[in-house]
Parts: C-alpha cells; sequence; structure tokens
C-alpha cells in the first residue's frame, strides 16, 4: 500500500481532468495511489481517466453509487479509503492542480518534521491560489491559520470555523487524525466543519512553500447553482433542517473540546457560537427551499435571538462608565 492516498473527485471536468491527474503523476514523491472518483460525468472525463490509468497503474478509478450529489460524493469517498492503510491522504479537485512538482514532497517532509519534534498534527495545507478559466491568477485565499496550541482547547471550534475557508481541506491530512473526525453531516459547511472538527485531534498547520491552485468558479455562479451541484433535489426541499445540521457539529465539538473544563465554558461557548455561526454562516440557509424562512420563525429561535439581544444589552450596560 502506498504512503499516500491522493482522493480527486469530478464531474464533467473534460476540459481540467488531464491536468489535474498529470499534476499528480509529475510529483517527485511517487509513493502514492491516485483514486479518481468520478460522478458519473457525460462529457469526455471518463475516457480522459481511462486513458491515464491504462498509462500509469497508480490511478485507480474507484466504482461508485449512481445519483449521488457532491456531498454524499465527498462521504463516499471519505469513507471509502478508511479501507487502506496509508499514513496520509491529500484530495484535489477535478479543475483544480498542483504547479509544484514537489508538492507531495514538501508536504510529506513537513510532515515527518513535526512528528520527530513531537508534534500531533491533522493536516498541513498550503497557499492556495485562484485562475480562471484560462490558468490566469486572479486571487488568493488569505485567511491563513496557524493553530499547533496557541488557542486554549475550550475555544479551538469557535476560533477554527471562524477563520478557515475551503484550502484547509485540500491539505495533507495525518491519516490518524482524520479517521478520528466523522463526516458527522452530509450539510453545507461540511469542509469547514470537518476542519473545525480536526483541530480537536492535532494541529492545522500552513507549509508557504508550495501553493494549490483552485479554479474560481464561472461568472453568475451562486448559491441555487452551488445547492444543484452538492445537494438531491429532496435534500433541497429540506427547509432549514441542514442548517440545523451544522449547528448539532458545533454543539458536539463544543462538548469535545470542553471535557474537564468549568461546566459553565460549554453554555457560553455555545450561545457565543450560535451567534458567531448564524452572523458568519448564516447564508447557507439560503440554499434550501424556504430554509432562512423556517429558521427565523421557529419559536426557540426567536427566543434564542431575544435571550442573546438581552444578554448583549445588559454587557453594554455593565461596561458603561
Amino acid at each position: 500500500m502506498a504512503r499516500v492516498a491522493v482522493w480527486l473527485t469530478n464531474y464533467n471536468s473534460e476540459k481540467h481532468i488531464g491536468k489535474a491527474i498529470e499534476s499528480v503523476l509529475k510529483q517527485s514523491f511517487a509513493d502514492f495511489t491516485l483514486y479518481v472518483f468520478d460522478n458519473h460525468s457525460t462529457d469526455g472525463a471518463p475516457e480522459a481517466i481511462w486513458a491515464k490509468a491504462a498509462k500509469d497503474a497508480r490511478v485507480v478509478k474507484v466504482e461508485i453509487p449512481s445519483g449521488l450529489a457532491g456531498i454524499p460524493l465527498m462521504n463516499f469517498a471519505w469513507d471509502k479509503l478508511n479501507e487502506g492503510d496509508q499514513e496520509y491522504s491529500i484530495t484535489l479537485g477535478g479543475h483544480d492542480f498542483w504547479p509544484n512538482e514537489r508538492h507531495l514532497e514538501i508536504l510529506v517532509n513537513r510532515a515527518e518534521f513535526e512528528a520527530k519534534s513531537g508534534r500531533e498534527t491533522a493536516l498541513i495545507y498550503t497557499d492556495t491560489w485562484q485562475v480562471n478559466e484560462a490558468d490566469e491568477i486572479i486571487g488568493r485565499f488569505q485567511n491563513i491559520v496557524q493553530e499547533g496550541g496557541q488557542t486554549s482547547r475550550p475555544f479551538l471550534p469557535q476560533h477554527i470555523i471562524s477563520s478557515v475557508d475551503s484550502p484547509q481541506l485540500f491539505g495533507l491530512w495525518v491519516e490518524k487524525a482524520r479517521r478520528a473526525v466523522p463526516f458527522r453531516h452530509q450539510c453545507a459547511g461540511w469542509d469547514h466543519l470537518v476542519v473545525m472538527n480536526a483541530a480537536l485531534h492535532g494541529a492545522i498547520l500552513w507549509e508557504p512553500n508550495t501553493p494549490l491552485v483552485m479554479r474560481c468558479p464561472p461568472p453568475g455562479d451562486g448559491l441555487h447553482k452551488y445547492a444543484e451541484r452538492h445537494f438531491s433535489a429532496a435534500a433541497r426541499k429540506g427547509g432549514d433542517q441542514d442548517f440545523i445540521k451544522q449547528l448539532e457539529w458545533l454543539v458536539a465539538c463544543i462538548d469535545e473540546a470542553c471535557v474537564g473544563t468549568n461546566s459553565i465554558y460549554p453554555m457560553l461557548l455555545t450561545a457565543s457560537m450560535f451567534a458567531t455561526y448564524v452572523c458568519l454562516r448564516g447564508y447557507n440557509l439560503d440554499i434550501f427551499e424556504d430554509g432562512l424562512r423556517t429558521f427565523n420563525t421557529r419559536p426557540k429561535v426567536q427566543e434564542i435571538l431575544r435571550h442573546l439581544v438581552d444578554a448583549a444589552q445588559k454587557i453594554r450596560t455593565l461596561v458603561t462608565v
């Protein structure tokens, strides 16, 4: 079994899939298996994948169930990795690529250095650039997180969920840590939530010496097109249930982070996390049919908001001099 499992998910990226796969096959660190999860593409991508697999035994095309939306596909791949005995894993989108042929070498070397230094590491991610269809650099992800013990454990979930974006998920995962993190719900924001959960099992470190290149969404892309790609029609009609699942994931991580602490911490952090997450990711409610209205009209949500506003007013009175 190879030391690194690279897993690539794809749907109808015929134009870019060849570049994505080649960027992996050209790596100086060659001890990997590339698992390609093609979601029954209807363009020429499957043929391109088979052609690569025929030339390089490290490319394995994984058969997947039909009818999976984008996030259920990621869940399927996440679980599939558990069948191997690799030391590390890393994911790549079918339209993204690694421009540096030493990408894996740099990341594995960093992981080994951290292990020899006695640091428990969950994942190591890289500088991340965005390109357009012409491969022109048009943006950079600036929310760099370097969390290796600076933040007190009870506050870790809120700190991480307030800071992460897509790039962290695409880092090199230490398998011991990844397997300890459940894919708790097939919900919006799962990529941020799984990284938040990972921080409870090891450091999340930034590696500046190699980049990941991600392709930006096409013009006109938005929440509704995101929903069509990533959720089934039935899931899109679920109102605010998906957002409730996100909140449940947050609460579960707060409870895990607060084991052995002052009993008031979980309650204070739950209230704080709710307020933070509604402000930060409340737009996720708009992904689902009638999600925002359903959530805002829930009696329990209205009661929570009233208490939070009342608490804020009391705090302001307390600090007024």
